[in-house]
């Protein structure tokens, strides 16, 4: 979330190349603690902390180890929460959306603690308040793709990475089997997406 500090006119070019004081962010490593506290306490969910927990949210330069919460509905959606050195946080809700908090850092974005803690809390809630979805839908060219939404009061974030999927993998992932070996830790309802020939599997948020 990007302050106000460079309205109307914009940031300068060279505060895109700057980064004045990122000891700012530092706040949200004990921030993503007490939340993780706070879920723990309030929902049905397992918690597992360690290295290793997930590659691509987890960064060389980590400054703990990582968090995850794992909703013992498995119709629910885990959340891994990785604090980095920068100092930040690098985030898994669901299966498939990742997120940087910062996003960027630098003096042009002129993002700030509160900022990216509001954020985070945002998408947060909407995941346990249930206005969380997660969709896999593949076409009938052998293209994969998921898509995840968030929605509330403060509007919604929607993701699209497109995967590079077989037929075969992304239909059993559809049947409720897995990718891999891996669970594929979702139950919904599945039916046909138009225009565009597609199969979705839906992921609800938690209870």
């Amino acid at each position: 979330m990007c302050g106000g500090r460079w309205v109307p006119e914009g940031p300068p070019e060279e505060a895109y190349e700057r980064l004045t004081d990122p000891e700012r962010f530092a706040p949200l490593h004990k921030f993503a603690v007490g939340l993780a506290d706070w879920l723990e306490a309030s929902f049905d969910v397992e918690r597992v902390e360690g290295y290793g927990l997930d590659s691509k949210v987890e960064r060389k330069d980590a400054a703990r180890s990582s968090i995850r919460l794992i909703p013992r509905n498995d119709d629910a959606a885990p959340i891994t929460v990785s604090s980095t050195t920068f100092p930040g946080l690098s985030v898994r809700l669901g299966r498939w959306y990742t997120d940087s908090f910062p996003t960027c850092g630098c003096d042009a974005c002129d993002e700030t603690a509160e900022g990216e803690r509001e954020r985070l809390e945002n998408l947060v809630e909407a995941v346990t308040a249930g206005r969380f979805r997660e969709a896999l839908g593949r076409s009938f060219m052998r293209k994969a793709w998921a898509e995840t939404s968030f929605w509330g009061p403060w509007g919604m974030t929607k993701q699209r990475p497109v995967l590079r999927l077989d037929r075969d993998p992304t239909r059993r992932t559809l049947a409720g089997r897995a990718v891999g070996g891996a669970s594929s830790g979702s139950s919904g309802c599945t039916g046909d997406s138009r225009p565009r020939p597609a199969l979705f599997r839906e992921l609800p948020g938690w209870p």
